[in-house]
């Protein structure tokens, strides 16, 4: 069978062989000059075609690449160029000791489209949701279209689930607006399923494996999107087990709070404390929160863990005032917390029994919190402010929400991510962002915490750049309340209740 090449080479030859006869006949007949020239033209000819033809098997075999790995329709990375992605995205976090995520999403109802509409129109439809989907996310994540209407996302370099969770929920507000083909308004919606790297497997196959079952189970819910959960899949029996421990350990008291400081940078009095919980477990001991939170979360367990913790903080806060110490305690909320339309009452509920003054009380959120469902947030968060209650912006810098959104939220506080404060003595780029957020926060009136302040030059360093309240390690450790007691005894302390800041 012939090649390009074959074809190039054998054209090229017959080229040479009838010059050659050209040649020899003006050569016989005594015309040196002319046969010089026609063999000079002949020669020349036959390298620009050469060369021509070895481009064009160039460009043949790049097209050929690109075939082979990407989607017709969409262009787009099929499943084998999205398997490899992922696998690079795992060797760089398994580097690095970040996460990765892998989101399936699912056009909803894709058939009646494309039985109403045609198949033109489904194409239509499946091109636009690639668009969309690659303009939502990041340069550095990868869409693929998989098969049919099953599109895949790999998201690299993120922190936390909450930030994958943020990511669907922007994927999906980018396809539920209505798409006009042909003078026609085309209704889209879609379900995803999220699993993280190294949380819910450790390879391409097993990540979205994992991310199947977590859009089924979604679906099944009718819910927009799910994390993966292994208490969900009836293949961890261990998960389960879990569960039902937690769901216990809450009603008999095994959860407890650890109490980290904040301090005013001003005089460096201590106005508050971040409330961290703990789970002492009957046999694995004292769990941090990255043990169980994700389980709550995933298993409803969230809310009555949620209230526990608020309940115990205030407990705590009364029994502070009781002793002269109006100290405000904050608290973190999780995206179910702020889906929860009777949160308000109840915590309102909990500051009456205890005659704790809302200003006493913050409520810590993520950005990802709040971008999981941002009209549903806003409105809780509403009725939360009306109630006095302080409201911070936690992790701030690392998610996906943008100033539109913050500037429509009653918060008021933000709280520059532990991640950038660190190392913002040794990375200028990070101490960029420290400096811009502290400068952002000033100019729309809020007040700002620096997390993971570890050294005392970069307690100096964040008062000189206006930053109004700091907590980390160099100041204290999260303590138990007569730990932190004691601590607080060693140093002096005023108070500013009217300005308590938990």
């Amino acid at each position: 069978m012939d090649t390009p090449k074959r074809t190039s080479y054998r054209k090229s030859a017959v080229a040479l062989a009838i010059a050659a006869l050209i040649v020899g006949v003006l050569w016989s007949q005594g015309h040196l000059q002319l046969a010089l020239v026609v063999l000079s033209v002949v020669s020349f000819t036959v390298l620009v075609s050469s060369m021509l033809s070895i481009a064009t098997l160039r460009e043949q075999v790049t097209d050929n690449e690109f075939a082979a790995l990407h989607d017709p329709l969409t262009e787009l990375p099929n499943r084998l160029l999205f398997y490899d992605r992922v696998h690079q995205a795992i060797l760089a976090a398994r580097r690095s000791g970040s996460r990765a995520a892998v989101i399936l999403v699912d056009v909803d109802r894709f058939k009646e489209i494309n039985d109403s509409l045609g198949h033109h129109t489904g194409d239509l439809v499946l091109f636009e949701v690639g668009r969309r989907l690659t303009d939502t996310l990041r340069v550095s994540d990868t869409v693929a279209r998989l098969s049919g209407d099953e599109f895949a996302l790999l998201l690299p370099r993120l922190d936390d689930d909450l930030s994958a969770a943020a990511a669907a929920t922007k994927v999906r507000e980018a396809l539920a607006v209505p798409l006009a083909v042909d003078d026609l308004e085309v209704e889209m919606e879609a379900t995803a399923g999220i699993a993280l790297y190294p949380d819910h497997g450790e390879d391409p196959e097993t990540l979205l494996q994992h991310a199947e079952v977590a859009m089924y189970n979604a679906k099944q819910s009718h819910v927009g999107y799910e994390l993966y959960a292994a208490a969900r899949d009836e293949f961890s029996p261990s998960r389960l087990r879990l569960v039902g421990e937690l769901r216990s350990g809450i009603g008999r008291g095994e959860l407890e709070l650890h109490y980290q400081p904040k301090v005013r940078l001003s005089d460096r009095t201590v106005v508050g404390v971040e409330a961290l919980v703990r789970w002492q477990h009957p046999e694995h001991g004292l769990m941090p929160p990255d043990k169980f939170i994700p389980l709550a979360e995933h298993t409803g367990l969230i809310r009555p863990l949620t209230l526990e913790v608020i309940a115990t903080a205030l407990d705590q806060c009364a029994a502070w005032r009781a002793k002269g110490l109006d100290l405000g305690v904050a608290v973190n909320l999780s995206p179910r917390n702020l889906m929860d339309p009777d949160l308000p009452r109840q915590i309102n509920q909990m500051l009456e029994q205890r005659n704790v003054p809302p200003n006493l009380l913050e409520l810590e959120i993520t950005e990802n919190t709040i971008m999981a469902d941002p009209k549903r947030a806003r409105e809780v968060l509403m009725r939360l402010d009306a109630m006095r209650i302080w409201l911070a912006v936690d992790d701030f810098g690392t998610g996906y929400s943008s100033l539109a959104y913050l500037k429509q939220l009653p918060v008021t506080t933000l709280k520059v991510d532990r991640s950038f404060v660190m190392s913002m003595e040794s990375d200028e780029d990070d101490a960029v962002i420290v400096r811009s957020t502290i400068a952002l926060g000033r100019n729309l009136g809020l007040r700002v915490v620096a997390e993971g302040v570890e050294s005392e030059s970069a307690l100096n360093e964040l008062r000189d750049l206006g930053c109004d309240f700091a907590q980390g390690y160099h100041l204290s450790r999260p303590l138990p309340a007569d730990e932190f007691e004691r601590w607080l005894r060693e140093r002096p302390l005023t108070h500013a209740a009217e300005e308590s800041v938990a």
